[in-house]
């Protein structure tokens, strides 16, 4: 990797957590910059705008997302563990979850108000889980798959918002112990 890559990577990363933990609105260029040493100007020889910052966000966390589903397609044999382990990655996000929300969700949420074009950019992130877990429900009820996938997220970004408005760790748990509970009814029907 160059040093041009190494230093995107760490604006890009410094971006994704100031964006998640202030909002894409109230985060800056300058804040952005000051998180990881540079000057504002550094900064804007990578990435020209805001925007431009955003969209390297969304990527990143878009090849996360990815990785992510492909490692649990290796490591789950069944449909219905992969499921569970959806559920257990907001369980083990719970400190997060408790302190910012939904990092997809209050994004989306943020940009939704003003910024739509921003916001059918950050929306992708979703559509790569709800296309992950209609692939993992099809399996298991092929005539379902489609709506079982937007009951799951409906549930899961339910779950996150409810723990952040609340501050309610337990509210998250027990949420997702329903949620399990819920994928087992649909492995024996």
């Amino acid at each position: 990797m160059s040093k041009g890559e190494q230093a995107q990577k760490r604006i890009v990363e410094a971006a994704n957590a100031l964006i998640y933990q202030q909002g894409y609105n109230t985060t800056s260029i300058s804040d952005v910059a000051n998180a990881i040493g540079v000057t504002k100007g550094n900064l804007q020889y990578h990435f020209r705008s805001k925007e431009d910052l955003l969209e390297a966000v969304i990527n990143f966390r878009l090849k996360e997302i990815d990785k992510q589903l492909q490692h649990w397609e290796l490591e789950y044999p069944t449909p219905t563990l992969r499921l569970k382990r959806f559920v257990q990655m907001i369980v083990n996000e719970e400190v997060s979850l408790v302190r910012f929300g939904c990092p997809m969700g209050s994004l989306n949420m943020e940009l939704g108000k003003s910024q739509k074009l921003l916001q059918a950019k950050s929306l992708v992130m979703f559509n790569c889980y709800l296309a992950w877990l209609e692939k993992q429900f099809r399996t298991i009820d092929n005539r379902n798959g489609k709506s079982l996938s937007r009951h799951l997220m409906t549930r899961a970004q339910g779950a996150a918002l409810m723990a952040y408005i609340y501050q309610d760790p337990k509210w998250l748990k027990d949420e997702c112990k329903q949620i399990n509970s819920w994928i087992d009814t649909q492995v024996s029907t």
